[in-house]
């Protein structure tokens, strides 16, 4: 399993360099999300450190802090938790300003990684704006493992921020990591009950597989503490717990 570092991009609220202000506060925001998302991980068996700055005097020197605690650790990625501005839409027009992820180049970031991730948080309904390549940036030119900025909505949009729920976003974030690279790619049934999430959020029985059987796992997640991996041949989940990869 990885082993990455996470970080709010931002000092705290209050101090310089704290970051976009809108409806709400990216600090403030990209605290309680990248707090979720270390959990999230953690619960997939990821190894994870938080290098999040909390004491520096300008923007320029909280990302020195923060390159230097994320290059303190030898770790397959890096994860910078912010929030975009610029739609200026306070009271709504329908549409979402949506996620975008950043990464230094198409051949030497985690691409993967980012439209794995952009894709879980278009799920909850945000636009998904895509990868955009920002070779000039600190985070992305100046950490020794892979980097990605995950922008995670607009901080002065009105359908942004009546969608946006940090718990949901800081899951999201973690299960697109983990799905880009997916350590369950096939796996032999222990015991298995296999379900459906229809209607949303409700798992319903569908059967059993016998123990000894091989299933190829195309995603997956995490409800209510409990991972499951998605069976796309049967159009169903599974629980993981008393799998074994092969």
């Amino acid at each position: 399993m990885w082993t990455i570092n996470v970080h709010a991009g931002h000092n705290p609220d209050g101090k310089n360099g704290s970051g976009a202000k809108g409806l709400i506060k990216e600090s403030t925001e990209a605290r309680k999300v990248k707090k979720q998302v270390i959990k999230y991980l953690r619960l997939w068996g990821c190894k994870v450190y938080d290098c999040t700055v909390d004491d520096g005097k300008n923007q320029n020197d909280v990302l020195e802090k923060i390159i230097k605690k994320c290059n303190a650790h030898k770790v397959d990625l890096d994860v910078s938790i912010h929030f975009n501005s610029g739609r200026k839409d306070s009271k709504g027009d329908g549409k979402t300003g949506g996620v975008e992820a950043l990464v230094y180049s198409k051949k030497l970031g985690p691409v993967k990684a980012a439209e794995s991730v952009c894709e879980a948080i278009s799920e909850l309904g945000f636009r998904d704006r895509g990868i955009k390549y920002r070779p000039k940036l600190m985070i992305l030119n100046s950490t020794i493992a892979p980097a990605m900025i995950v922008e995670c909505c607009f901080v002065d949009d009105f359908d942004d921020v009546k969608l946006y729920n940090y718990k949901k976003i800081g899951r999201a974030i973690a299960e697109g990591i983990i799905n880009s690279y997916c350590p369950y790619k096939a796996v032999t049934i222990k015991k298995g009950v296999i379900e459906r999430d229809k209607p949303a959020k409700k798992y319903i029985k569908m059967g059993t597989l016998k123990k000894g059987t091989k299933c190829m796992i195309k995603k997956v997640k995490i409800t209510d503490g409990v991972r499951y991996g998605y069976i796309e041949k049967r159009d169903a989940w599974i629980k993981l717990k008393g799998t074994k990869e092969v």
